[in-house]
């Protein structure tokens, strides 16, 4: 079974149970927490209108829940009558019974005394007293055209109280709430009582208590319709959530056979959003192709090396067995003419300094090749001067300095450098060796010191414009004279790379301008 379907028949497991849980809970928990609901929609009705009341003295303008059933008595402060006001007509009564009286009385002081009502019992109202002064049998005059005889049921008390209670909004409103039942139905009636500046407002407001049993039906009714919609969305979100966990691993694995397959160095890493497993597994596949592009193009960088050092070697020996012929052929002449004594020859003290030029050339070739040819020196950097390094370089030549009465002259700073000095010195040398060579007599050698540059300047010198381009070149030396090997400047340019440096050769209207920047 593949992950898609695993993922599929798990998620729809698990939103099977949710669904459960769910619908449990529209059965169990929804009637009650509607008829929560519906008791502190009726309270907040009952507040709402008195309030509204007790502050324009009117219906008018006020949501009324059951206007039929609402009713508020405003009983003034003083007097002996009061009114009864709902949506539909606003009556005014007279009392002329003296208990009812001494009833409203007791009223307006509680009402003006409400933190004495927490002492107060349910019978201190007088709610007996009221209604046997109210009984429909004394409402009726005796002198009325019309005779009533009211035949009472046994079971007129058939309403039970359930539970009442007080709530006191503020000092000047209180609401009590009692709940009660026929044995069928059940019923709340809220009387809400406020005092105003002018007034006592009393508001009845009764309702039908919402019951659990009435919203089950409904909500049993509507379940086939609420399941196969939840049916429906489980599996459209479970393919959906099954698609989103697939599909970047799809990516993954086709991107992973992509570099495998590919024969390009270098390839876009792939592009995970999140913070899940998947991102975190294709974050450290993207850093695994990093890092084995990087040990790639080192090995390339070394392969290039190699194949450069191994091209560099070929050179060598060429160009170095072409150049030493001259030199040896040139001995071997030399000595065979004075072995055979032929012609001028005979002369062994004249020609014998020749050939130990020869050899002498022969030799400075052969230790270029062997510094040259060594394979790359490791590189130990040292704090130096480059001030006393030169120094030291011109000390080598002071012989020809003095025999060619060649000035030198050092202007700008000193430079303090991290570098190797043997490789550094190797490179001062062969270019003090080159101006010295060059420079003809009496001439004069320029030093420059600058914050990243070293300028050698020596006067009285010329580079063939053909030949300036090559001069970095293996065996290349000036086409006019042959003092040189043509291995001095491709010393220099060599050592300079393996460090880093950067060198250049020009011509200037005084002379020869060679430079070697450090960075």
């Amino acid at each position: 079974m593949n992950l898609s379907r695993k993922t599929l028949i798990y998620s729809s497991i698990i939103s099977l149970i949710i669904m459960t849980l769910l619908v449990g809970y529209f059965i169990l928990m929804v009637p009650s927490l509607y008829v929560a609901y519906m008791q502190d929609r009726n309270y907040a009705s009952i507040v709402s209108l008195q309030k509204g009341y007790m502050k324009t003295g009117s219906y008018d303008n006020l949501k009324v829940k059951n206007p039929s059933g609402t009713l508020t008595l405003e009983l003034p402060l003083t007097g002996n009558y009061f009114y009864a006001v709902n949506q539909f007509f606003k009556l005014t009564v007279h009392i002329e019974n003296k208990e009812l009286l001494n009833i409203l009385d007791k009223l307006r002081y509680y009402a003006k005394n409400t933190d004495e009502i927490d002492d107060l019992k349910e019978e201190d109202f007088l709610f007996d007293e009221l209604k046997e002064l109210l009984a429909l049998d004394k409402l009726i005059p005796g002198d009325y055209p019309l005779q009533f005889d009211f035949d009472f049921h046994e079971d007129k008390e058939a309403y039970q109280l359930i539970s009442s209670k007080f709530h006191k909004e503020s000092s000047k409103l209180m609401v009590y709430e009692s709940n009660i039942t026929d044995g069928s139905n059940f019923y709340t009636s809220y009387i809400a009582l406020g005092l105003t500046e002018d007034s006592i407002d009393i508001t009845l407001l009764p309702v039908m208590t919402p019951r659990i049993d009435e919203i089950k039906p409904v909500i049993l009714q509507s379940l086939p319709m609420l399941i196969a919609v939840a049916l429906l969305l489980i599996l459209i979100s479970s393919q959906l959530f099954s698609r989103l966990i697939i599909n970047p691993i799809i990516r993954l694995s086709n991107h992973a056979k992509l570099m495998m397959d590919s024969e390009e160095l270098y390839l876009k890493p792939i592009a995970i959003t999140g913070n899940d497993e998947i991102s975190s597994l294709a974050k450290s596949l993207n850093e695994l192709y990093i890092k084995i592009q990087k040990s790639y193009q080192e090995l390339e960088e070394k392969n290039q090396y190699l194949a450069e050092e191994n091209k560099r070697q070929e050179v060598f020996l060429r160009a170095s067995s072409h150049q030493l012929k001259t030199p040896i052929a040139a001995a071997l002449l030399l000595v065979e003419g004075m072995i055979n004594e032929i012609g001028k020859y005979k002369d062994t003290k004249a020609y014998l300094p020749q050939v130990k030029g020869q050899l002498q050339s022969m030799k400075n070739i052969v230790e270029d090749i062997l510094y040259l040819n060594h394979c790359s020196p490791t590189i130990q950097t040292d704090p130096i001067s480059l001030d006393d390094l030169i120094l030291e370089c011109i000390s080598y030549y002071q012989v020809q300095l003095d025999e060619k009465a060649i000035q030198i002259s050092m202007k700008g700073q000193r430079i303090n450098l991290y570098t190797d000095p043997e490789l550094l010195k190797k490179i001062l040398d062969n270019l003090l060796s080159n101006a010295i060579s060059f420079t003809p007599k009496a001439g004069k050698i320029t030093i420059l010191y600058e914050d990243n540059r070293l300028c050698i300047i020596n006067s009285g010198a010329v580079i063939e414009e053909e030949l300036l381009p090559h001069v970095f070149e293996p065996f290349v030396s000036s086409i006019t004279k042959s003092r040189a090997h043509g291995l001095g400047l491709y010393v220099v340019s060599f050592y300079a790379k393996l460090l880093k440096f950067h060198v250049k050769l020009s011509n200037m209207k005084e002379g020869v301008m060679a430079e070697l920047y450090f960075n």
